[in-house]
C-alpha cells in the first residue's frame, strides 16, 4: 500500500516510534514457522546464478534485511536469498518465505474485477453508485459520478484517504487501532476531488478499497472468495494468502517487517504493525506471497491463463496514463516495458514483472520499509537485477 503521507519522513518516524512504545505484542525472540516447502537448487538453471548470488549478498552488507530475488528467462530461471527473514534469531531468508505484497495487490483485485465483468456482474463503464449504497459513494468526493474503469485506472480523481490529516493524526495516536473501511472511507468525506472524473492520473489507494467494496456488493459475497475461487486456486497458489486462506495474515513462513526509522541505516523489528494493516486493509494491499507464487500469477495474467484477451487488452490500455493501465503499471526500461506492480509500505518493498519483449520475469521482495537506506538499496538492487538477467537477451 502507498500512502501520499509516507512521503513524510517526520510523520513516519513519529508513528514508528509510537508503535514501538504502545505495541508490547511483538515478541522478536519469538521463533517463526519455517516455509512448508524449500526451494530445490536443481532448479537453478540459470548460467548467470552465482552473479545473483553475488548481487544479493552485496547489497545485505550494504543494509538490506533480507532479500529474495527470482529470474526466469530464456536462458533459465533463478530464485535465491541472502539476509535475514528475522535479524533477531539470526533465521535465513529461504526462497520460499513469505512476503508482504503491498500494493502489488492491487493486480489481483483488478484481475477480480475484471473476471466479475466477463461474468457481467460489473460494468466497467457504469457508474461506482450503480454498485454502492448512497452510504458509501455519497459520501466521497466523485463518488456520484466516477465509473469502475476510472477506480481501475486511478483516474476518478478520488482523494486517497491517506490524504487526510484526521487520518494521520488518528494513526499516529492509535498505530495498532482499527481502521475498517467505513472508517477510512470518513477520512475521505470532506477532501477535494483530485481532478474532474477521466481527466487525469492520480495515484489513490480509495479507489481499490472501493473496488474491492464494490465486488462485496456485486456478488453478495466476500471479494476475496472471487481472488482465492477464480485466481488462487485455479493457479495452484499454494503459497499465496489473501483474506480465506488458512494461517492468514500470519501464515507459516512469514518474513518479519523491519523499518529505517531515522534513514541512518538502522533497523526496527516492526512486524506486528506490519501483520496488523495487512490483515486490516482489502483491495489496495493484503496479499503475501511467496517469489514464485508472484512469478506464475504475472506470467498466468499476461499469458491469458485468468482473463481474456480482451479483458486483458483493457488492463493494458493506457490511453490515460503511460504509466498505469487498470491494475497494471509500466515502467519503461532499455528491455522494453515491464508490466506488474511494485509495492512499499511499512516493512515492505517488491516489484513484480514481466517483461514481454524479451519473455522474462523478475520478482524482487524486501523484508525491510520504504524509507532511508533500505528504499534506496532496493532501487539499486532492482536495477543492477535487470541489468544483470536482461542485458544478453
Amino acid at each position: 500500500m502507498r500512502r501520499t503521507i509516507h512521503n513524510q519522513a517526520s510523520w513516519l518516524m513519529a508513528v514508528l516510534a509510537t508503535t514501538v512504545a504502545v505495541s508490547c505484542t511483538l515478541d522478536i525472540t519469538a521463533p517463526i514457522e519455517p516455509p512448508p516447502e524449500t526451494w530445490d537448487p536443481a532448479l537453478n538453471t540459470h548460467p548467470d546464478s552465482l552473479m545473483f548470488q553475488e548481487l544479493l549478498k552485496r547489497h545485505v552488507r550494504e543494509g538490506l534485511p533480507g532479500v529474495v530475488l527470482m529470474v526466469r528467462t530464456s536462458e533459465g530461471q533463478w530464485n535465491g536469498s541472502a539476509g535475514y527473514a528475522k535479524i533477531e534469531t539470526a533465521v535465513r531468508m529461504l526462497p520460499t518465505h513469505r512476503h508482504f505484497a503491498a500494493s502489488v495487490t492491487k493486480m489481483y483485485t483488478a484481475t477480480a474485477v475484471l473476471l466479475l465483468a466477463e461474468d457481467g456482474l460489473i460494468d466497467l463503464d457504469a457508474r461506482i453508485s450503480k454498485y454502492l449504497p448512497a452510504t458509501i459513494y455519497g459520501r466521497i468526493p466523485n463518488g456520484a459520478v466516477a465509473t469502475v474503469r476510472q477506480l481501475l485506472g486511478h483516474t476518478s480523481g478520488i482523494p486517497d484517504f491517506g490524504d487526510d490529516l484526521g487520518y494521520q493524526l488518528d494513526t499516529l495516536n492509535d498505530p495498532m487501532g482499527w481502521y475498517p473501511p467505513e472508517r477510512l472511507i470518513s477520512y475521505v468525506d470532506g477532501l477535494s476531488a483530485y481532478c474532474t472524473p477521466g481527466a487525469s492520473y492520480f495515484y489513490s489507494n480509495t479507489n481499490y478499497l472501493l473496488l474491492a467494496l464494490m465486488m462485496d456488493h456485486a456478488t453478495g459475497a466476500s471479494h476475496a472468495n472471487v481472488i482465492s475461487e477464480r485466481i488462487l486456486q485455479p493457479l495452484d497458489l499454494g503459497a499465496t494468502y489473501y483474506k480465506n486462506e488458512p494461517g492468514y495474515p500470519k501464515p507459516p513462513g512469514l518474513v518479519n517487517s523491519y523499518q529505517d526509522l531515522a534513514g541512518d541505516g538502522r533497523l526496527m523489528n516492526i512486524s506486528d504493525m506490519t501483520v496488523h494493516y495487512t490483515g486490516m486493509f482489502i483491495g489496495n494491499t493484503g496479499l503475501i506471497a511467496s517469489s514464485a507464487d508472484y512469478a506464475a500469477f504475472i506470467e498466468a495474467l499476461l499469458d491469458g491463463s485468468l482473463i481474456s484477451q480482451a479483458s486483458l487488452a483493457e488492463m493494458q490500455d493506457r490511453t490515460k496514463c503511460s504509466c498505469y493501465g487498470l491494475g497494471l503499471s509500466f515502467i519503461e526500461t532499455p528491455y522494453g516495458p515491464g508490466l506488474g506492480h511494485n509495492g512499499s509500505d511499512f516493512g515492505i518493498l517488491s516489484e513484480v514483472r514481466h517483461f514481454p519483449d524479451v519473455d522474462a520475469t523478475l520478482v524482487l521482495l524486501v523484508n525491510g520499509g520504504d524509507s532511508g537506506v533500505t528504499e534506496r538499496l532496493f532501487r539499486h538492487l532492482w536495477d543492477e537485477a535487470m541489468r544483470t538477467a536482461l542485458d544478453d537477451l
